[in-house]
Parts: structure tokens; C-alpha cells; sequence
């Protein structure tokens, strides 16, 4: 329901492929970003994706939810070339970058520390080694993570049981004491005047601003709020997707809080 025939061999082929280098430990850099790209380009509403049209690349609806777009639209899914579109798609990432910042780019990815775990558990890194968090935290439980990603967990052979740990608080004060933890580790992470830049928006249709909540946890946890970034978003597809119309509910407004940590 999402791919000719032909298309879904190539991708159980590279599927296939990744999982026994990846078995064999012998998985190099430039398999790691043919899974990368092959990854983003899975699922989406242009000839850009390997799929039929769909929902945005972010998400991955039902088989069933598919096959009800597939008869609405009146669509069979065509062959795709799944080579052709990673090489296309790899072309436009680099485009921009000169060979010198690629080395760099390189260098820094041998010394850089890739971890999977809980925020509030990051023994891994060194206390005060961080001058900077760009994060985006869950959005209570509007988004369900596990659900959105089943194909791209298919492809790189993740465990569903993975996704289902992402913390997906019912309520605000569930949500409130799982970002406070994360905020104390934060601060033992952090070196003196680093930055966080914390992303959130609106939920409940726009009664519960998750900004003023975390103002008040970063500040409780020593660390200064130096302003808030608010971003009126375009209206998007994904944001329709969840009923999000001319920023008037959802997650179309999204706020960034500025902290410092001043530790004196």
C-alpha cells in the first residue's frame, strides 16, 4: 500500500544489507549515511520519497490508514528508484559545503559522543563539559512516537519496546516532575555561563502554554531564564494533521526558552 513492488525489494535488499554489516560490526561511514538518507526519504506526499503519497516524512500512518488514502486519491503506488533518490537527495544535503568543512566535519564526528538513554540519566558525560542543549522535549502525550515511526523502526531494525519508553505524560504535573529531573541534570552537565535552548509550544488547544512551566523549572533549578523565543509558525501539513488551523490550537506556536546557567 505504500510501494510498487519493485521499490519495496530495493528497500528489504538495503534493509537487509545494513542489518548484516551491521551484525558483523563492519558497518562503515558511508553505509551509516545511505541508511541515514534512505531513512528520511521512507514515507512522504512527493516523487521525492520512496512511497506513494502519504503523510509527511515525519510520520507514518497504518497500513489501514494508507490503504483509505491510497482509495480516496484514487493512487497505485509507482516504481520509485530508490538509488536515484538517495543520490539525489545526498547532493542536495552536501551542496553547500566546501571540502574543508567536510573534513571538519568528519573530525568532529570521531570525537563526538553519540548516547541513547533517558535525559535524566546521562552518567556518560563528564560533570560541567557542556557549553550548550538544544532540546525539544515530548509535548505531554499529543504525539505518539512509537506510532509515527513504526516503518522507520522496521527499517533499521529498532525494537518497537524502544520507542514505547519515550515519556508520554498524561497530565501536566507528570510532565512537570519528569522535566525537572532532566533540568538537574542539565545543571550538573553544564559548565558555567553555558546556554540551553529548550523547545516547546501550545497544547490542550492552546490552554496550557509549556513555556511558563519551564521558566519556572529551569529557574527553580538554578539556572536564569534570559528570554523566550516565540515562533508563529506557517501553517504546515503535519500541523493539520493534528487539527492545528491558523495557530488557533496545537503545536502551530511553538516557544524557545533561553537559559543560563550563572553559577556563582
Amino acid at each position: 500500500m505504500f510501494f510498487h513492488k519493485e521499490t519495496l525489494r530495493e528497500i528489504i535488499s538495503l534493509k537487509y544489507y545494513f542489518s548484516q554489516k551491521e551484525e558483523l560490526a563492519n558497518l562503515d561511514n558511508i553505509d551509516l549515511w545511505i541508511r541515514m538518507v534512505a531513512t528520511n526519504r521512507l514515507t512522504g506526499h512527493s516523487s521525492g520519497f520512496f512511497s506513494v503519497y502519504t503523510l509527511p516524512p515525519n510520520m507514518a500512518v497504518s497500513q489501514e490508514s494508507q490503504k483509505r488514502i491510497n482509495l480516496k486519491r484514487n493512487q497505485i503506488p509507482e516504481y520509485r528508484n530508490t538509488k536515484e533518490i538517495i543520490v539525489k537527495k545526498t547532493k542536495d544535503l552536501i551542496k553547500n559545503l566546501s571540502e574543508n568543512q567536510k573534513t571538519i566535519l568528519r573530525g568532529i564526528g570521531k570525537k563526538s559522543l553519540f548516547i541513547n538513554c533517558d535525559a535524566r540519566y546521562t552518567s556518560v558525560i563528564k560533570n560541567e563539559s557542556i557549553n550548550l542543549i538544544v532540546t525539544s522535549p515530548p509535548f505531554l502525550d499529543i504525539v505518539q512516537y512509537a506510532a509515527d515511526n513504526w516503518l522507520r523502526c522496521w527499517f533499521n531494525d529498532i525494537d518497537d519496546d524502544l520507542t514505547s519508553r519515550i515519556t508520554m505524560s498524561k497530565t501536566i504535573e507528570d510532565w512537570e516532575n519528569v522535566m525537572n529531573d532532566v533540568f538537574k541534570e542539565f545543571y550538573r552537565i553544564t559548565k558555567n555561563n553555558a546556554l540551553i535552548a529548550f523547545e516547546v509550544g501550545e497544547i490542550k488547544n492552546g490552554k496550557l502554554n509549556l513555556d511558563e512551566y519551564v521558566v519556572k523549572i529551569g529557574i527553580n533549578n538554578g539556572f536564569k531564564c534570559i528570554g523566550i523565543m516565540i515562533n508563529s509558525q506557517i501553517f504546515t501539513k503535519t500541523a493539520n494533521i493534528w487539527g492545528i488551523k491558523n495557530n488557533s490550537k496545537g503545536t502551530n506556536t511553538n516557544r524557545i526558552v533561553i537559559f543560563q546557567k550563572n553559577k556563582l
